[in-house]
């Protein structure tokens, strides 16, 4: 891998992550190094062992390297379209992972104006008002301008490569998660692995939540939930 890494991202980056990958190897023999924020990635490859160099989408991508569920994969030889509403954020991708399909929208079930809240922290930015009150209180609140929101169809209509199988479809828009969910035909596009962040998600009344009697009345199962993420694997592929 650490000669792969200077192909994949640009030289400081990649001394960098070598330097890393090193000391634990040979410091930390047992542990291992990861990037997403609670541990998506290793269970995201648990589930897709058997996928060499798949394909993700990756909605709500944020940073193309800190608390990334993708960055793992990216590593290892896969590629995707990601998608964030934050132009600055895109920007860095565009810099920084020159295998990935970059997109800047906003992700709803529907084309409609809304309002883009930014905080400090940019990974809890979100079009969600309920969300945002909740935010409001624990971060740090900067700024908000207008969007108009796309669906994940159209985008997969215009990005997604001729004849590509989508492995991973990943979404983490904080509180609008479900509405993303909502906009990819699942009956054209269907990702194999779809891991879904989910608010006050409780095992004792699971089929009473909303993604989870959405996704399985498509042919879903889930498969597996951690601390704020469900893993809903296709039961048809």
């Amino acid at each position: 891998m650490y000669s792969t890494i200077f192909k994949l991202l640009p030289l400081f980056d990649a001394i960098r992550l070598n330097i890393l990958l090193l000391v634990r190897r040979y410091i930390f023999k047992f542990g291992k190094v990861t990037f997403s924020q609670t541990g998506e990635e290793i269970i995201i490859q648990w589930i897709l062992k058997d996928i060499k160099k798949g394909f993700y989408l990756d909605v709500g991508c944020h940073h193309p390297y800190k608390i990334s569920n993708t960055f793992q994969l990216y590593l290892h030889g896969w590629h995707g379209i990601v998608i964030d509403a934050n132009p600055k954020l895109i920007d860095k991708w565009k810099r920084k992972r020159k295998q990935d399909i970059p997109v800047v929208a906003a992700i709803s079930d529907e084309v409609k104006e809304v309002t883009f809240y930014e905080f400090k922290e940019s990974e809890v930015n979100t079009i969600d008002e309920a969300m945002l009150k909740e935010w409001k209180q624990k971060f740090n609140y900067r700024s908000e301008r207008k969007l108009t929101t796309q669906t994940l169809t159209s985008i997969l209509d215009k990005h997604l490569p001729q004849n590509q199988i989508i492995d991973l479809l990943t979404v983490d828009i904080e509180g609008n998660d479900f509405n993303a969910i909502k906009s990819i035909d699942l009956t054209k596009y269907r990702p194999k692995l779809i891991v879904v962040e989910i608010h006050g998600f409780d095992l004792s009344t699971i089929h009473e939540n909303e993604i989870y009697q959405y996704l399985t009345d498509r042919k879903y199962t889930l498969v597996s939930f951690a601390t704020m993420n469900g893993y809903f694997l296709d039961s048809e592929r």
